[in-house]
């Protein structure tokens, strides 16, 4: 478990809680001089069992809606409560289906989530986790930076 300003982030696998580890980042060269207050990473070692599989990374108490902030190879959501932002991402583009022809993923009204298929390679899939307090129009895009695993 993460503890963040927004709840606890957990992950599951088929709606069943697993551990995880946090790796804390530091705001290096690519966020110097940013309002980062937290940012981590979180990977699943996937192994393919020949079964549809869902990779959730949430915050199960939640009671905000999120906005989705997809980019280039980046899917992410993020949430807003009083002057935090929060921002789950992973390094994907689910949208660009055809590319990606091995797994999925789907935006939750609380995370983000991959699918695997039957014939999903081993892989680490891993998520970006950011946030910010005090959030400002100035400085609002940073999480979204802040969660990208390719920056990690």
């Amino acid at each position: 478990m993460l503890v963040t300003p927004l709840g606890n982030i957990k992950v599951y696998v088929n709606n069943e809680g697993v551990d995880f580890t946090a790796i804390k980042l530091v705001n290096d060269l690519h966020f110097p001089n940013s309002d980062i207050k937290g940012r981590f990473l979180i990977q699943y070692e996937y192994r393919n069992d020949y079964k549809h599989q869902e990779i959730t990374c949430c915050i199960p108490s939640l009671n905000v809606e999120g906005v989705i902030e997809s980019g280039e190879r980046l899917e992410a959501i993020s949430f807003y409560k009083k002057d935090i932002k929060l921002t789950i991402g992973v390094d994907w583009e689910f949208t660009d289906y055809p590319e990606y022809i091995d797994f999925s993923g789907d935006y939750l009204n609380n995370g983000i989530q991959y699918v695997t298929f039957h014939n999903t390679a081993d892989r680490k899939f891993s998520f970006g986790v950011c946030w910010i307090q005090p959030c400002t129009e100035e400085n609002d895009i940073q999480t979204w930076f802040g969660a990208d695993p390719s920056f990690m």
